[in-house]
């Protein structure tokens, strides 16, 4: 080697430490990946003449590699979709294969190399290399680095090569910081969202409790959501559900939760109340407007001015009537029996009825404009059947306030609560409530064995469920064993020993709430807990 050589030799080892030093100071930087790799690739082109670097990583959606962090390469030439370069063909996909070195000296002379990206777009002409380093971790290539080299250079290609892998390990570490970070923030996001979550759910079971609604299942919890998202707006509310599910709880909650709470709230049940004294309880009436009526009487509508009107069992109207009620809803305006002068009044309706009001107002018997009028927002209260984990809460409450009443210190045995939890209830809380009252009140022991509750069940197996001709399934001692039909809600389906997979993925999804999970299978918790056993999941 002449001075003159050896002088090129060491200009080159100064200019190859400068690179890494320069590119050691970006990984002293808080860490942007994108900005962080662009850096070393904008650092190995101006101080190395390693040109148009791109970091090409693998798609997980595909056999490919797409280039994810670029420097010199015009934008048209990515924006136009042709930076996926197939695994399986081209120098890239062959390090990525192999973990092997890719080198083409001259390009225009290699067969191997596959244009996909043009890197020929700013050559001014002559001979241009390529060169591409594996990005390893653990040994095993993650990505490729790739760059080009234009011209006939006088170093050799092994100084490229041994910086390239300097700075693909670099780009490796900054890759691997950067999925860590994001796996890190992802899994705080999940356990963010998920705190904030059980905290709503806990605020509104603390809310619903101070109103008398036990329990904590999603379907109450959705109903609870629903009616205080709408509580402090003046938009009339409909409750819909099977009797017994604690319609008027909600509507006080409502109030309660409204800006109106200071005002009154005023109830009254339109099936509770004869046809011919409906319109005086709601209207009002004036002294001599009919038989009877001795002296002046303020409706339960003007009696709620300033605060909210239930007005439960709203199918029962008569239709002369709801045209009445629309038009106070309209002009809020009130005319009682017997006067010639109306009354103005402000008040929040809300109604509620377990009768299918859609198929009422085809059949002619509500009015389409009325149904309109209260059927603003609909909440959903789920019958006892759908929401089985409140049982026990239920339950324990009850018998807790029979306690206090009757002075007594009655329990329920732990196989109770099973007994409890695989009727269908057909009338809901309320039935719950009688039968808990029923049993203690006719048992010779204060612990509340399983077959005192089947005794008291016994009687209420022929009650029909709602929407269906079929008596509610009595609890027998079988009833452990063998699913009963179901008569409600969704249909029976018969266990499929396919259906394991399904059920063992819908509880992995749902960190093994089972009700969640039954609720998205489209099944009964107690479906869910009778296939769990049958088909031996694991409930883990």
């Amino acid at each position: 080697m002449n001075v003159t050589q050896e002088r090129t030799a060491q200009q080159m080892m100064k200019r190859e430490l400068i690179v890494i030093l320069e590119m050691a100071k970006l990984l002293e930087k808080p860490l942007d990946a994108p900005r962080t790799i662009q850096g070393i690739l904008r650092l190995l082109s101006q101080l190395y003449g390693l040109n148009c670097g791109r970091v090409s990583l693998p798609d997980p959606g595909s056999k490919t590699l797409q280039v994810k962090y670029a420097y010199g390469l015009a934008p048209e030439d990515l924006k136009a979709g042709r930076f996926n370069l197939d695994i399986n063909q081209g120098v890239t996909g062959y390090v990525m294969r192999t973990g092997s070195i890719g080198l083409v000296p001259d390009v225009n002379n290699e067969p191997l190399f596959v244009r996909r990206i043009t890197e020929l777009s700013h050559h001014s002409g002559g001979r241009m290399a390529f060169i591409a380093v594996p990005i390893l971790e653990s040994g095993t290539p993650i990505g490729v680095l790739s760059v080009q080299r234009e011209g006939m250079h006088e170093r050799p290609f092994d100084e490229d090569i041994s910086l390239l892998r300097v700075a693909a390990s670099m780009i490796g570490q900054v890759l691997r910081i950067h999925q860590f970070v994001v796996d890190q923030t992802e899994h705080l996001v999940k356990e963010n969202q998920s705190l904030r979550h059980s905290i709503a759910i806990e605020g509104m079971v603390k809310q619903s409790l101070a109103h008398g609604i036990l329990g904590s299942s999603p379907a109450l919890m959705d109903a609870v959501r629903s009616t205080i998202q709408v509580a402090h707006s003046d938009a009339p509310v409909m409750l819909l559900g099977e009797s017994g599910t604690g319609k008027e709880k909600f509507a006080r909650m409502i109030h309660q939760q409204s800006d109106r709470r200071e005002k009154p709230f005023i109830c009254i049940n339109c099936a509770a109340i004869p046809a011919d004294l409906l319109e005086s309880e709601l209207f009002g009436h004036t002294k001599g407007a009919f038989t009877g009526a001795s002296q002046n009487k303020q409706g339960k509508i003007v009696q709620a001015d300033g605060g909210t009107l239930f007005l439960d069992e709203i199918g029962d109207m008569p239709l002369s009537l709801q045209a009445k009620l629309l038009r106070v809803l309209q002009e809020k305006k009130v005319d009682p029996i017997g006067s010639h002068d109306s009354i103005s009044v402000d008040f929040r309706v809300i109604t509620a009825t377990h009768v299918n009001l859609q198929a009422s107002v085809n059949q002619g018997a509500f009015r389409l404009d009325l149904f309109y009028r209260l059927h603003v927002v609909p909440v959903h209260l789920p019958p006892l059947r759908e929401r089985q984990e409140d049982i026990r809460q239920l339950a324990l409450h009850f018998l807790n306030e029979l306690n206090h009443h009757y002075e007594r210190n009655w329990s329920l045995a732990p196989e109770a609560f099973s007994v409890l939890e695989s009727f269908a209830w057909p009338g809901n809380i309320r039935q719950l409530q009688n039968v808990l009252e029923r049993a203690a009140l006719t048992s010779e022991q204060e612990l509340l064995e399983a077959d005192k509750l089947r005794q008291a069940l016994a009687s209420e197996s022929a009650i029909t469920i709602p929407g269906n001709r079929q008596p509610a399934p009595a609890v027998t001692e079988e009833a452990a064993d063998s699913e009963p039909p179901r008569q409600y809600g969704r249909a029976y389906n018969w266990v499929q020993e396919d259906e394991a997979d399904r059920i063992r993925a819908m509880l992995s999804q749902t960190n093994n709430n089972q009700s969640e999970a039954a609720r998205r299978l489209n099944i009964s918790l107690r479906q869910l807990r009778y296939r769990v056993d049958k088909l031996g999941i694991s409930r883990n």
